[in-house]
């Protein structure tokens, strides 16, 4: 059913409830215990370190959000509630009149007692504490709630003749958009029940033994590292409520008794090394003495700076900086120092960049200098040979030097902040961040113009997310198969072996968003980090994209270039020719 904008200005002005504007100030339902926690199982933080595909380290926290914990909802609920309810008796089977929500009468005597809460950080397993889980998860973020209701004498009595409880529970989270069930847009509250039109009830949607009429079991959970390294969050208010719907009135009533609100957040922080300051949540490398920028041309193309009057055997640290706006691809920077006493050299240890950007710390030489140069990490190699770089660099005395930079006079060494890069080459690349429905293997907010794997076998089809276009693929891995076939649409671009690259933007004037390889046979390595590794350039420094395993199916068209087709002409004439040719020498 489409809603009206006229049907939601409706929703918003007019409602089936039967409420007042002011809040009642006191309320006899009660909840156990009366502060935050649980009386069977309670972890309000769970503390986790976690790695990103860059090897940056973050401090993780999931924690129960005792804000929500304020006071027991009084009946009919909040505000916000009674819109979003009405919202989905509108899109209901229904329809906006087919139910009638009224706030009970009278409040609870009662209590809701809070038996499980539990925050789970990434790699706790979550909801193993409620009985009866049916699918607890780990790798993620999230909490396990389980909650008993205990009816005074007077109240609604759970499973008594003629009586129908349920629960209903609106939800607002930052995740999980676009799955069953999860909110339309990050933070619009929605009626948690599967998405189902029939009725609003969680129970109803919910596993077998996760609701009842006296008891409820949720584990809101967001998976995945990506979720891990975000700031989540859910939010849920909860009611019990009683359907008393007369026998054969075509409207639905329903009761709705207090509620409670309940909910956790996810925090995350950048773990910053030592001499650096963390702002905004961002980790800064120190102030520099000195700033140089260059540029990295195609090949083996060296660039050389150097400072000079300096205190000789004074500590310094230096960085290169790679992402720049002028850059589509980043260079992979190499950077080495040297001078008469030592050298050091190092690849992807800088705290700045896109992780293909260098560090390195040493000892000002006996004349005075610092020798640095910069060059491509992989030589020649396509979409990391060129590009704009920045290099800092901080000199420091002998009583301020960080611990970590003060290195050795032997040679050796010198890396600060070692941390391997994946992507970089086609034995190291990079893996998707997680999967969804169809087969799709998604690759989100990963570097350009690096190497990605998916898990596939005769082929697989890419597909562009966001505003990320392909413009290019830089090379083709090595192996014992070497040859690949390229299509757009119904188009096959033609055959690609490892060194060749293929520019959609001189094909077909700018980048496109879908493209598949096929004739995979067999897979390049052994693993599934290595099965098809590929090289690809987006349209900006940062994209995401999809892939998936295809089948084998019958190939598309191939549509031969212009001068192809007066070949295929010239040789199919040069063939009657000689056809005719030696049916004629056979005539007597």
């Amino acid at each position: 059913m489409k809603i009206s904008l006229r049907q939601l200005l409706f929703v918003g002005f007019v409602s089936t409830f039967t409420v007042t504007l002011t809040e009642r100030s006191t309320v006899a339902f009660t909840l156990v215990p009366a502060q935050p926690g649980a009386t069977s199982n309670w972890r309000p933080v769970s503390p986790y370190l976690i790695q990103d595909n860059l090897g940056n380290f973050y401090e993780g926290s999931t924690e129960v959000d005792t804000r929500l914990w304020m006071q027991p909802i009084s009946p009919g609920g909040t505000g916000t509630f009674k819109i979003t309810l009405g919202l989905w008796a509108t899109a209901s089977e229904r329809g906006f009149f087919g139910w009638n929500f009224q706030p009970a009468e009278q409040e609870l005597k009662g209590s809701f007692d809070i038996v499980n809460y539990l925050a789970c950080g990434y790699s706790v397993l979550c909801g193993i504490e409620n009985p009866g889980e049916p699918d607890p998860r780990d790798n993620g973020v999230g909490a396990t709630f389980y909650l008993k209701y205990r009816p005074a004498p007077d109240d609604p009595q759970p499973g008594q003749q003629g009586r129908q409880l349920h629960w209903i529970q609106m939800v607002r989270a930052n995740y999980g958009v676009g799955f069953p069930g999860g909110p339309i847009l990050p933070g619009l509250p929605f009626i948690d029940n599967l998405a189902k039109r029939d009725d609003p009830y969680y129970d109803t949607a919910a596993f077998p033994g996760e609701a009842g009429e006296d008891f409820f079991m949720d584990r809101p959970y967001s998976p995945g590292e990506i979720a891990a390294l975000s700031e989540n969050y859910f939010e849920a208010e909860l009611y019990l409520v009683e359907e008393t719907t007369p026998v054969g009135n075509p409207v639905r009533e329903v009761t709705i008794y207090n509620g409670i609100k309940w909910g956790w957040i996810n925090k995350i922080s950048p773990i910053c090394p030592n001499n650096t300051i963390k702002f905004n949540g961002v980790c800064l490398p120190p102030q520099p003495t000195q700033t140089f920028s260059g540029t990295l041309t195609a090949g083996f193309n060296e660039n050389q700076h150097q400072i000079n009057g300096l205190t000789p055997g004074n500590y310094f640290y230096a960085w290169t900086k790679n992402d720049l706006p002028s850059n589509q691809c980043n260079p992979n920077t190499y950077l080495t120092t040297y001078n008469n006493n030592s050298s050091w050299d190092d690849d992807d240890s800088s705290l700045v960049g896109d992780g293909f950007a260098s560090a390195l710390a040493g000892i000002v030489a006996d004349d005075g200098t610092i020798n640095l140069s910069v060059r491509a990490a992989n030589p020649g190699g396509r979409g990391e040979d060129s590009g704009d770089y920045e290099l800092y660099t901080t000199v420091y005395d002998s009583n301020s030097a960080p611990p970590e930079i003060i290195v050795g006079s032997s040679g050796g060494g010198g890396v600060v902040f070692p941390r391997p890069r994946p992507g970089g080459t086609q034995q190291n690349p990079i893996l998707p961040t997680s999967s969804s429905s169809g087969g799709w293997q998604i690759f989100n907010n990963v570097p350009g113009c690096r190497w990605y794997d998916p898990h596939t076998t005769y082929g697989f089809e890419f597909q562009a997310l966001e505003n990320t276009l392909f413009t290019e693929i830089l090379d083709f891995p090595v192996g014992q198969d070497n040859r690949f076939t390229v299509s757009v649409a119904d188009t096959i671009l033609g055959e690609f072996s490892p060194g060749d690259r293929l520019n959609f933007v001189s094909l077909f004037g700018a980048g496109v968003s879908n493209f598949r390889i096929t004739d995979i046979d067999p897979l390049i390595g052994n693993t599934k980090e290595t099965a098809f590794p590929i090289q690809l350039a987006f349209n900006q420094q940062v994209g995401s994209f999809q892939m998936r395993a295809i089948e084998e199916t019958p190939s598309p068209k191939e549509i031969p270039e212009p001068k192809a087709i007066v070949g295929l002409f010239m040789l199919g004439g040069w063939g009657i020719f000689q056809w005719r040719k030696i049916q004629q020498d056979k005539e007597p």
